[in-house]
């Protein structure tokens, strides 16, 4: 009799949360990004989905608005962007912004010069888990990682 009750109520569990997403927007137009890289806080078990990046067209020197939710805010997270320059040079990414548990929760990413093109925007979230830098020093693992790619309108 305990072994049908034990069972009954593990047939009765809530499946889990789904995974939070990230909104991009520029003026009137807003996507929403379900994460391409989503693990447990431990960084232990990840899923991948290559199909979740989002894209958005953007005026040179505009700026994309990142707005994430309470699970991903409530947690150290980093605004990453990639762009080209007005003279064409391509940059490699760089994290543009990083807050602490509970700091923020939007973040207007802009590239750092007049005419500047912005090419992918990225939200990364923090996971539990540490690895050395090129610097020997500590740093986190991301746990999520949801992408806008950028292209100028045409």
């Amino acid at each position: 009799m305990a072994v049908t009750v034990l069972l009954a109520g593990c047939g009765a569990a809530t499946p889990p949360p789904e995974d939070p997403q990230v909104d991009f927007a520029v003026a009137d137009t807003k996507v929403s990004a379900k994460p391409y890289l989503y693990c447990d806080v431990q960084v232990n078990d990840c899923k991948r989905d290559n199909t979740a990046q989002v894209s958005l067209k953007v005026a040179p020197g505009t700026p994309v608005r990142v707005r994430v939710p309470k699970e991903v805010a409530d947690t150290p997270w980093s605004v990453v962007i990639q762009y080209r320059t007005a003279a064409g040079e391509q940059k490699a990414p760089e994290t543009v912004a990083t807050f602490a548990p509970g700091k923020s929760s939007t973040f207007d990413a802009l590239p750092p010069g007049p005419g500047d093109q912005l090419q992918t925007v990225e939200v990364k979230q923090a996971g539990a888990k540490l690895v050395r830098d090129e610097t020997g020093q500590p740093a986190a693992v991301s746990r999520g990682v949801w992408s806008a790619q950028v292209e100028a309108p045409a």
